[in-house]
This record gives C-alpha cells, sequence and structure tokens, in this order.
C-alpha cells in the first residue's frame, strides 16, 4: 500500500514531471528487490519499470515469472503487452491479448486500456479496418469502462496515431473525444491528460479550446505550477500545427524539446504519440534526413511505424 502508488507511470514519480523520472522508478525497485523475492506484485512493478528504462530483455524474464506466478492478473498482461511492443512483436502481442481478454469482462479496470493495445498492435501490423472496430467496441467514449484518463487518453491517442497509419478522419468521433475531454477534464491539471486533451481539441478543429489550453498551461508554467515546465505547452502547440497542416511549424516547435517528452508523463509506448508526429512532420515537409535521424535514436527500440509516409 506505500509502494503502489509510487510505481508505474501514472504513479506519484510518473507524474512527477521529472526528466530522469524513468531511471529514478527502476533504482527504487532495483533497491526492494531483495526484500520481495518472487512476489508476483512486486516482479511485475519492477518489470514495468525495467521495461520502461530501456531494459527489455530483463523486463520480458521479470514479467514471465510474475505471470507465472498470477497468469490472470491484468496489470501483469498490460506488462507483457509492452515489452512486447517494444520488441516490434506485434503479431505477437497481438496473438496473446486476445487469447488473454477472452475472460476478461468489459467492465474492468484495464479493459479499456488493454483494449487500446490490441487496437496499436493491430495497426502495427497493417490491420487498420479490426483497429477501428477495436476502437469502436471498447475505447470510445460511450464504449469504454475504464476511468477518465485512460478513456480520454487512449481514445485520442488511438484516433491520431490511426489517421498516421493511413485511416481518413472520422470528424464524428472526433467531435466525441472532444466534448469527453471538456467534460472529464474541463480544466489543466493533469498534464498527461491535457495534452490528449489538446490532441483532441486540434483534430476536431476546436481552436478556441485549443489557445485557452495552450495560455492556461503558459500562464501555470510562469508561476511555477506546471511540474513538467514549458515543454507541456509546447507539445500543445505543436499538435495544433500539425492538425492545421503546417508541418515546418510543427517541426520548429516540436523538435527543440522533444528530448524533454518524458516529463509529460505515460509509458513509452504512449508518448510514441509525440515521436510519430514529428517522424510524420518531417516526412511530410520533405525532411527524410531529419526523418531517418530521428528513427536512429531510438536505442534498441524496435516498435513498428504506423506512418503512411514512412514506406
Amino acid at each position: 500500500m506505500v509502494l503502489a502508488p509510487c510505481t508505474g507511470v501514472f504513479g506519484l514519480i510518473g507524474f512527477s514531471g521529472r526528466q530522469g523520472r524513468e531511471a529514478e522508478m527502476l533504482v527504487l525497485l532495483d533497491g526492494l528487490a531483495t526484500h520481495y523475492g518472487d512476489d508476483w506484485w512486486f516482479g511485475m512493478a519492477h518489470g514495468f519499470a525495467q521495461n520502461e528504462a530501456g531494459h527489455r530483455e530483463t523486463a520480458r524474464k521479470m514479467i514471465d515469472r510474475s505471470m507465472d506466478a498470477h497468469p490472470r492478473n491484468a496489470h501483469g498482461a498490460h506488462v507483457r503487452a509492452h515489452v512486447l511492443y517494444e520488441a516490434g512483436e506485434d503479431a505477437a502481442g497481438l496473438a496473446y491479448l486476445d487469447e488473454w481478454l477472452k475472460d476478461y469482462p468489459a467492465t474492468a479496470q484495464l479493459h479499456c486500456h488493454l483494449t487500446w493495445h490490441v487496437a496499436i498492435f493491430s495497426l502495427g501490423v497493417g490491420h487498420i479496418d479490426r483497429a477501428c472496430r477495436v476502437y469502436a467496441g471498447g475505447i470510445a467514449p460511450g464504449a469504454s469502462w475504464g476511468p477518465p484518463v485512460n478513456t480520454l487518453t487512449d481514445a485520442a491517442s488511438f484516433l491520431w496515431r490511426a489517421e498516421l497509419a493511413g485511416s481518413p478522419r472520422d470528424a464524428a468521433r472526433w467531435s466525441a473525444v472532444r466534448d469527453y475531454a471538456k467534460r472529464a477534464f474541463p480544466k489543466p491539471g493533469v498534464t498527461f491528460c491535457d495534452v490528449h486533451s489538446a490532441v483532441a481539441y486540434a483534430a476536431a478543429g476546436d481552436t478556441a479550446a485549443l489557445e485557452e489550453l495552450s495560455r492556461a498551461l503558459r500562464e501555470g508554467d510562469r508561476a511555477g505550477r506546471l511540474a513538467a515546465g514549458p515543454v507541456v505547452p509546447a507539445i500543445v502547440d505543436a499538435f495544433g500545427a500539425f492538425a492545421r497542416g503546417d508541418w515546418e511549424a510543427t517541426i520548429t516547435v516540436l523538435a527543440p524539446v522533444f528530448d524533454q517528452h518524458v516529463r509529460i508523463g505515460g509509458s513509452r509506448a504512449q508518448r510514441d504519440l509525440v515521436e510519430l508526429t514529428l517522424l510524420a512532420a518531417y516526412l511530410r515537409a520533405g525532411r527524410a534526413g531529419d526523418a531517418r535521424a530521428l528513427l536512429a535514436r531510438r536505442h534498441g527500440r524496435r516498435p513498428s511505424v504506423p506512418v503512411a509516409e514512412a514506406s
């Protein structure tokens, strides 16, 4: 009960806004490992921290042991999905979750987010139609039973990534996510949700809401109330520029802060939304060299890149 709120990408460290939060999490859990032994819960938390810090194969072994001890642990299935994503094993991830989710009720806490992983894996193997059906059935506002933080962030990020993969824009779906963002998070305060609200506002063409969010975030940063700092309004503005089709403005705003996007919170898989947006902006601006350089910085990561222009 004491340790749990500190762990995970939505925990006290994960949402701290600090640049080194992933390493900080791993140091914390490394130091406690001898006290927990083969405890399945600790193995799940430790494996997730290892994966997010880039130690994928160590994380794979850790989560395998945890799931052997408690195979129906949804958080463990979630960590395994992240390990498979980081390895670029989309087909294996899809097969695993398709089987694991058969007996997992739609009303359970992680159903929305695990369904998001199914949708992302589907994009990775090129099954855009299936990914969109999965979205409609368990991620979209009104279909998701998950907490608001998952419903908003998973819905907005999936629709944006689907468009990057070549799916046409669905104005009705974006309007529904925009409306949900305004209801669930009417004021800025949770940085990860603020960024995804910006995605929804930008894609829905709600310029007024996007500008107001950007203004409020910059004001909060000036007043010292924004733990993640100026990277947050910069990313918000970059999504707005991209939605307008201004690729150079997207690059100008996003590229200088790209190395700080860890501060907004969320997992590597979730933050790929930022990387894929910058990658698409480079490609659409005709800057293939910059796109290749961005991909080369993945440092051993192998997630697929479902950006239509990347081929």
